[in-house]
């Protein structure tokens, strides 16, 4: 390989990782690395965004759609400063993201110099790793470290951080052995481990599977399917990770966190045996409730993290390694299909049940519209290979409840930071990763326009994606605790919005206004059409005062 700057070997590293974008806003600092990136659109595109924020998003859509590493780039200080809601969602939804960060010259650091702030601490708490080039001959070295960090065990992202004048010195052109670039090895699982477990489904007589992220980061929903099949174990989910397996699977019974019915939640409460797999067990799921699983019931949990297990809840049995792992040990030691019919019974009444539940939805009318007649129209319509990535707030959060999604990667959740203006940012980056699936944002009002300006970068970079913006003019998950806890005293939730519709077509997108619940299908097939070729907004006139419940009950005043 030819000598080049440390800048270009950069641009060089990343097009032999096989990274084809590299999302964010130009800056001084990055110059170098950018001409590195001159007249190599083919190998590597530099996707300009209109908000800092906005790159780690995108770049965290990407992912998680793909399981490879999205790739953000920022200017140092402000540009830095801007990166931290998308890069610390990234961290919560445990997620690849390589965060590439601008720095002053070595020689003007610590010395207050324009623009310099204390990057890598300020990272520290929000990245699994974080590094800086300090030397330009590790240039190469640091850039496959930190893309190959961010994908190795729970995933999530990290950060590189490039000073200007390091990017500038000469080296030698990097060449990555194919064995540096092998697969990133998985754990597997204590056998001692794995038996017990499986003794203890052997003996389950009511056996029930948690199922979280880390069935998908290790493609394993066929094996999960294989070992519910073979217990009669119907499988529910941790929040935000409802797309584990397909909700069409006859053992399928959605999350056990949001959007659970109370039909669920009780069968829930009536297994002897709880698998938990791939899952924290964490806060957004069970808010902690010491009384979340039902006295007597035996918990076997493993995780990808060993500090996880036993953590928050006690364990019977622990394991920790790779859920595909897990998965396949337990089906070689579990032996013949041991039919439960019975239990199995009551899976179909609780399916029932909740296929009634969301067609409840549709029975709802007047005007302002219902949300949840919104979102029911809209999941009647949506093809089954849609995505869907949503905002965290009130009007989104009925997704849980009404939507019904194809398999692994098909629902984008806001995950632990619970941010809002997430949702379309995060939509784009799937677009980017996955060009042939029809990607819908649910947001609401509030949500949209933190972000609402990366609609010029939807046109710009042909990223068609349709938003549905269900629109209260307010912020509706604090009118709801003002509502249910402090005796309608609303304060702070009122705010103002463009018609989006014009807001929309003022871009050159598509654009349409919804205010007559009767007309939502026909408008969403239309937008659904209209998004195979460019960015569509549609602005649902939604009731205020129709909202989910609030789920932290603990965490105000009674």
């Amino acid at each position: 390989m030819a000598r080049m700057s440390a800048g270009h070997a950069v641009a060089e590293s990343l097009v032999q990782l096989g990274v084809k974008n590299v999302m964010g806003m130009v800056g001084s600092c990055m110059i170098e690395i950018l001409d590195g990136m001159y007249e190599r659109k083919d190998d590597l595109h530099f996707l300009t965004v209109r908000h800092e924020q906005s790159a780690a998003l995108m770049a965290d859509g990407f992912g998680r759609m793909t399981g490879k590493p999205g790739v953000c780039m920022a200017t140092n200080g402000p540009g830095v400063t801007n990166l931290v809601t998308g890069v610390a969602n990234a961290k919560m939804a445990q997620s690849p993201v390589l965060v590439i960060t601008g720095a002053p010259m070595m020689k003007d650091m610590d010395r207050e110099s324009t623009q310099e702030i204390d990057q890598l601490t300020m990272f520290k708490p929000i990245v699994k790793a974080a590094f800086q080039v300090r030397k330009p001959e590790q240039t190469a070295q640091f850039v496959r470290e930190a893309y190959q960090t961010a994908m190795s065990g729970i995933p999530g992202p990290v950060q590189l951080d490039l000073p200007r004048d390091v990017m500038n010195e000469e080296i030698e052109g990097p060449h990555f052995d194919s064995r540096l670039l092998a697969p990133v090895p998985r754990s597997a699982p204590d056998p001692a481990a794995l038996e017990a477990a499986a003794d203890l489904l052997k003996k389950a007589e009511r056996p029930l599977i948690i199922a979280g992220g880390g069935v998908i980061w290790s493609e394993a929903t066929e094996d999960l399917i294989a070992l519910a099949e073979l217990i009669d174990a119907p499988v529910m989910t941790s929040t935000g990770r409802d797309d584990v397996l397909p909700v069409s699977n006859p053992l399928s019974l959605g999350s056990i966190g949001r959007g659970t019915i109370p039909d669920a939640a009780d069968m829930f409460r009536e297994a002897d045996v709880v698998l938990a797999v791939g899952t924290r067990l964490a806060h957004s799921t069970n808010f902690l409730r010491p009384t979340f699983f039902a006295d007597g019931v035996k918990l076997i949990h493993a995780a990808h993290d060993p500090a996880n297990i036993g953590r928050n809840y006690p364990t019977d049995v622990g394991m920790a390694g790779d859920s595909g792992f897990v998965l396949r040990g337990l089906l070689k030691r579990l032996g013949e299909r041991k039919a439960r019919p019975d239990w199995r019974k009551r899976v179909d009444y609780v399916r029932k049940a909740q296929d009634a539940h969301r067609e409840s939805g549709n029975r709802r009318d007047g005007t302002p519209i219902d949300p949840r007649r919104a979102h029911a129209a809209l999941a009647r319509v949506l093809p089954e290979d849609a995505v869907i990535s949503i905002d965290a707030g009130s009007a989104p959060g009925y997704t849980y409840e009404y939507h019904r999604f194809g398999g692994p990667r098909s629902l984008l959740a806001p995950q632990d930071l619970a941010a809002l203006g997430v949702g379309y940012p995060v939509a784009l980056g799937a677009k980017l990763a996955r060009p042939d699936r029809p990607v819908v944002t649910i947001s609401g009002d509030g949500s949209f326009l933190f972000n609402g300006a990366e609609l010029e970068t939807a046109i710009r970079e042909n990223l068609p994606t349709l938003c549905v913006i269900l629109n209260n003019h307010n912020l509706g998950s604090e009118r709801a605790y003002q509502h249910h806890f402090y005796n309608d005293r609303y304060i702070g939730d009122k705010i103002g919005n463009p018609k989006f519709d014009e807001y929309a077509r003022s871009f050159g997108a598509a654009g349409y206004r919804v205010d007559n619940p009767n007309d939502l299908e026909d408008v969403y097939k239309e937008a659904l059409a209209q998004a195979e070729d460019k960015p569509v907004l549609v602005d649902v006139l939604i009731d205020e005062d129709i909202f989910p419940e609030p789920r932290r009950k603990d965490a105000v005043k009674k």
